[in-house]
């Protein structure tokens, strides 16, 4: 198994920090924001972003190098959060669910 580090409560607490600036973005609409221009072209090319970064991703992931593959990998769960945002869904009911495959042993959140 690889040396990983465990995730931090700082780390879930910026998750819910960036998730509150998302929706705020998304209330406020503020100029010059590009959370502010993606939600202004609406759904159909958020969930093209969304698609496009995981196909980034995905291409990524076949390189030596790991750098790359975290960029991506941010890039593609920022846009997956402004999807869930544009659909008022909160990323909570996504982990919810994660949460409810596990425990059931369905373990659809890996793949199968």
């Amino acid at each position: 198994m690889a040396d990983i580090k465990t995730i931090t409560q700082k780390d879930y607490e910026f998750l819910i920090e960036l998730e509150e600036l998302i929706y705020d973005r998304k209330d406020e609409m503020p100029d010059g924001s590009y959370t502010t221009s993606m939600f202004k072209k609406g759904i159909d090319k958020i969930a093209q972003k969304v698609g496009e970064e995981a196909v980034e991703t995905v291409i990524a992931s076949k390189n030596s190098k790991n750098k790359e593959t975290v960029n991506e990998a941010a890039d593609l769960i920022f846009h997956l959060m402004l999807l869930l945002a544009e659909k008022e869904i909160p990323l909570h009911k996504v982990i919810k669910k994660l949460r409810k495959r596990h425990n059931k042993g369905t373990h659809k959140h890996i793949g199968e």
